[in-house]
């Protein structure tokens, strides 16, 4: 009776994929993202409701469908093979009893290799080199920039930046960004999905407890100031180099920046305004180095003591 069970949840889950994947390629590709990011969910729950090995057998199966089904679109051959290989990393480390740390780091490390695998090796060979795709993208951004009003060629120019070569570093620290993104996203469904069916509980995050490190955060604000001697600097190497650590570190700062706002609005102010937060500051990127700062106090005390005073207060 299990086995039949089994057999039957499996293939439930490869049909519905299939149903996803025939929808997605009706309405033009419309929904790929979505499914390529459902896939790995599907799979970590059936391995988590079963055994490993059967989870191995519903990849094969849904690798099989996917590129059957999707025509062999190139985002299902790219970001497929990254989502089962996540998703079976994933579940082992589950059958290990590994903690949700550990299991985010998995998702994350997968996915960031995979964006790093497209982006550089994948897409040149399919006709979009590194070249033309930094160059769209910095199209976008200028275009993006003029909507609000904002300059953003004129903005690096001014600080004595060249905007070419930091448009490159921010492509390629993006690239890392979204494979950090995905990875998230697959953990978060997947813990809250394995929790919801109770299929199994890896326990509750409490942001508070997300403590930041005190010497990341000076190291990271130092490496925000190096920027000012890059136009001291000729060895092409060395600049990248600097630029590279000096963006990594403000993304650092801003997601400090982001934590401390989204506390301070739940455990302060009672309201859940964290997505108001990040869409006032794609509207107005300038916020962003408010971000910075907050970032930076946050992690280097001020604001952490300030803050857990004040939620201290509230309960």
């Amino acid at each position: 009776m299990n086995q039949t069970k089994k057999l039957t949840q499996g293939a439930m889950m490869l049909a519905i994929v299939g149903a996803l994947i025939l929808i997605d390629r009706m309405s033009a590709y419309w929904f790929t993202e979505f499914i390529v990011l459902i896939m790995p969910v599907v799979i970590i729950m059936y391995c988590a409701m079963h055994s490993f090995n059967d989870g191995v057998i519903l990849s094969v199966g849904m690798a099989i469908i996917s590129f059957l089904l999707g025509n062999f679109q190139f985002t299902y051959l790219i970001y497929v093979p990254v989502g089962i290989i996540t998703a079976l990393a994933y579940s082992y480390g589950i059958n290990r009893g590994l903690d949700k740390r550990a299991l985010l780091f998995i998702a994350i490390l997968v996915y960031v290799v995979g964006e790093m695998i497209a982006t550089f090796i994948v897409y040149p060979l399919l006709g979009f080199p590194l070249s033309q795709m930094i160059e769209e993208f910095k199209v976008a951004l200028g275009s993006s920039g003029s909507m609000i009003g904002f300059d953003y060629a004129s903005f690096f120019t001014s600080a004595g930046l060249d905007f070419t070569k930091i448009i490159i570093v921010i492509y390629i620290v993006s690239t890392i960004l979204i494979g950090v993104m995905e990875g998230f996203l697959i953990h978060l469904l997947a813990v809250s999905l394995l929790k919801r069916f109770k299929i199994k509980d890896l326990g509750n995050t409490n942001l508070l407890d997300m403590k930041p490190s005190k010497t990341l955060s000076y190291i990271c604000m130092l490496a925000l100031f190096s920027l000012f001697i890059l136009n001291k600097i000729e060895n092409e190497i060395i600049y990248y180099v600097i630029v590279t650590i000096a963006v990594i570190a403000g993304m650092i700062l801003i997601y400090y920046g982001y934590l401390f706002t989204v506390l301070y609005c739940v455990g302060v102010l009672r309201k859940n305004m964290g997505s108001f937060v990040v869409l006032l500051a794609v509207l107005f990127p300038p916020i962003f180095i408010i971000l910075v700062v907050l970032g930076f106090l946050y992690g280097s005390g001020p604001l952490r003591t300030y803050l857990e005073r004040k939620v201290q207060v509230k309960s």
